[in-house]
C-alpha cells in the first residue's frame, strides 16, 4: 500500500502529516509501552505486588527497535507476544512473569487506540474551530457580494455571497459540540483478559487503578466485541470529510462559470497558462469520496464475532487510521483552498 499521508509529494496535497505522526510505529510503541507499565503499577497497587515500579519502569525504559515486532506480527498476526517477550528479557524471571500477566492483546491494542483517537479529536477539534474562523473572514470579506446559486448543477437565482458560506458554515455549530462529547466518552480503558471476563477478585479496583495511570476512563467491562465507541468516532470522521467535501464541490461549481465567480491562487496547467485549476477544491472532494468508502468499511468491522475477532479486528486497523488521515487531510486542505481565494462573487 502506498501510504499517502507521507508520500514524498503526494502528501503535500493528499496528506496530513501532523495527524499520521499520531499512528507511526514509534508513537504507536511508545504507548503501548505506556499501557504495559500503567498495568503493573495497577496490579502494584491492587495486588501488592513489591517489584511493580521497578518493572514499570524498566519497561518505559525498554529499548525496543519497531522493527522487531515485525516477525512476531507475522507470526502472531498482533505485536503483543513478541513484545512481552522482548520486555521480560530485561527482568529477572520471578520479576517477568508479572508482564502482562491479567491481560490480554486486545487489552493494549484497543487501549492504544483509544489513546490515539483522543489525541486525534483535539487535533480536529483545534482545526474546526480555526476553520470556521477562516470562513468568517471570508464572510466578512466579500458576503455582500452577488453570486448565481446553483440547483441540480444548474443556474438557478441570484443570492449572495454571505448566503453560500452560511451554507459552508452551518453544519459547524453542531459538528463541534457533538465532537466535544464523543471526546468525553472515547476515553475509555478496554481491559477485559482472553474472554472479556475480567477474571480477579477485585476486577473494578484494578480496573479503575488501570484506568486512573492512562489518563482513561474505566467502563466496568471489555468492549472487545462492543465497537460502539468506533462507531462513532467513524460516523463523526465521514461527518467532517462531507463538510470540508462540500466546501470543495461549491468551489469547483463556481470555478466552472469562470472568474466571473470565483479566483484563487495556484493551480497552474503545465499545458496550457490560461487555466488556473480548483486543485484544492478537487481534492476536498476526493479526500471526502475516499473518506465516504473508508469508513464503510470500517463500519463492516464494528461487526466481531464471537468473544473476539481476528479478522474484524484487522479491517479496523487498515481502515480507522487511515478515515482520521483523511478526514484530518480534508480539515487542512480546506483552511488553504480558503486562504488561496483572491475573489469571490460581483461587487
Amino acid at each position: 500500500m502506498i501510504n499517502i499521508a507521507t508520500h514524498p509529494w503526494i502528501s503535500g496535497l493528499l496528506g496530513d502529516e501532523e495527524m499520521a505522526s499520531i499512528f507511526e510505529p514509534e508513537a504507536e510503541l511508545k504507548r503501548l509501552l505506556r499501557i504495559e507499565a500503567a498495568w503493573m503499577r495497577a496490579l502494584g497497587e491492587i495486588d501488592g505486588i513489591d517489584a511493580s515500579d521497578h518493572i514499570a519502569a524498566s519497561i518505559e525504559a525498554a529499548q525496543i527497535d519497531p522493527q522487531a515486532l515485525k516477525a512476531g506480527m507475522t507470526e502472531d498476526g498482533v505485536p503483543i507476544p513478541i513484545l512481552v517477550r522482548l520486555l521480560r528479557k530485561h527482568l529477572r524471571p520471578d520479576q517477568a512473569t508479572h508482564v502482562h500477566q491479567g491481560l490480554t492483546s486486545q487489552d493494549v491494542v484497543d487501549t492504544s487506540l483509544i489513546l490515539a483517537l483522543v489525541q486525534v479529536l483535539s487535533l480536529l477539534k483545534e482545526r474546526l474551530g480555526l476553520l470556521d474562523q477562516h470562513l468568517a473572514e471570508k464572510q466578512r470579506a466579500f458576503g455582500n457580494r452577488s453570486i448565481t446559486a446553483f440547483t441540480r448543477m444548474q443556474p438557478a437565482m441570484e443570492t449572495t455571497v454571505h448566503e453560500v458560506i452560511d451554507r459552508w458554515r452551518q453544519p459547524f455549530a453542531e459538528l463541534i459540540e457533538d465532537l466535544s462529547d464523543l471526546q468525553n466518552k472515547v476515553g475509555v480503558l478496554q481491559w477485559g483478559g482472553p474472554i472479556g471476563a475480567r477474571a480477579h477478585v477485585q476486577a473494578d479496583a484494578l480496573g479503575a487503578s488501570f484506568a486512573q495511570h492512562l489518563g482513561l476512563k474505566d467502563p466496568g467491562r471489555d468492549w472487545h466485541t462492543d465497537r460502539t465507541v468506533i462507531v462513532k468516532v467513524t460516523q463523526l470522521l465521514c461527518r467532517i470529510a462531507t463538510v470540508t467535501g462540500k466546501i470543495g464541490d461549491d468551489i469547483v461549481l463556481f470555478a466552472i462559470t469562470g472568474s466571473d465567480h470565483i479566483t484563487f491562487e495556484g493551480g497552474q496547467s503545465s499545458a496550457m497558462p490560461h487555466k488556473n485549476n480548483p486543485v484544492k477544491a478537487e481534492a476536498l472532494v476526493a479526500l471526502a469520496d475516499f473518506a465516504a468508502g473508508l469508513a464503510a468499511t470500517a463500519l463492516r468491522s464494528a461487526r466481531h464475532e464471537g468473544f473476539r475477532s481476528g479478522r474484524a479486528w484487522m479491517l479496523e486497523w487498515l481502515t480507522l487510521p487511515q478515515l482520521c488521515v483523511t478526514a484530518g487531510a480534508g480539515v487542512r486542505l480546506a483552511k488553504h483552498t480558503l486562504h488561496d481565494i483572491t475573489s469571490i462573487g460581483l461587487e
